[in-house]
Parts: C-alpha cells; structure tokens; sequence
C-alpha cells in the first residue's frame, strides 16, 4: 500500500532542502562539465596541464550526473532514508577532492569549498535520517 507523500512535512524539513540543493549542485555541474571542461577542473582545484586530457573530466560530470539523477529519483520516490544513507557514504567525494586538490596546490578558497560540502552531506544525512524516521 502507497503512502501519501508527505508534502507538508517535507517542504519544512532541512533534510529534504539540503537533498534538493544536493541534486540541483550535482545537475549542474554536470552541466557545467559539458560547457567548459578545462574551466570546470580549474573551479575544483586540478586545472588541466594539457587540453586533450579534458575526457577526465568528463568522468567527473558523469559521476556527478549519475549522483544527481539518482538522488533525484530517491527523493521523487520518497526514499528518505536511502537518499540520508546515499549522503552520508557520499562523504567520501569530497574528501578525496578535497586530498586531490590539495596535493595539486589549491587555492584556500577551493579547499573550503571541497570541505563546506562534506560537512553538508553530513547534515543531509542526518536531516535526511530525522525525516525518514518522521514519515514511515
């Protein structure tokens, strides 16, 4: 038997907001890959030394548009707890971007940015757990 999505209960929940912000910067990079390849590796700290090595980075755009269109289907499909558990495993993306663009001699400003977006899947998944626990 379908339960009827809790729509109410959702919109005021911080966990299902950070999972649409997590979706939308996942699509979106993924777009952002497409556009501009070189500009995008630049923007998460590993800028290309060589132009034809841009095929990288398309792994990346394809990593991240599998994330967002999987996140977005756990969230459409109201899978509160598998997305809060996708978050919380995810944790590892940034970090490893973080090491990466650290090794390769970041700006302070993008090695914040790798963090900030650890710490928010971090809450996601909380959150996320929160509104699972509240909806089932």
């Amino acid at each position: 038997m379908n339960r009827p999505f809790p729509w109410r209960l959702a919109l005021r929940s911080t966990g299902f907001w950070l999972a649409v912000v997590i979706v939308a910067s996942q699509l979106l990079n993924a777009i952002r890959v497409a556009l501009d390849p070189l500009g995008f590796s630049a923007y998460m700290g590993l800028p290309l030394s060589m132009p034809a090595d841009a095929s990288w980075v398309g792994v990346y755009g394809l990593r991240a548009l599998f994330l967002g269109t999987f996140a977005a289907v756990l969230l459409f499909r109201q899978r509160f707890k598998g997305l809060g558990w996708m978050a919380g495993v995810a944790v590892v993306l940034p970090l490893g971007d973080f090491l990466l663009a650290h090794q390769a001699g970041a700006a302070p400003a993008t090695l914040i940015r790798h963090a900030v977006i650890g710490l928010a899947l971090i809450a996601a998944a909380f959150f996320l757990s929160r509104l699972a626990n509240r909806t089932t």
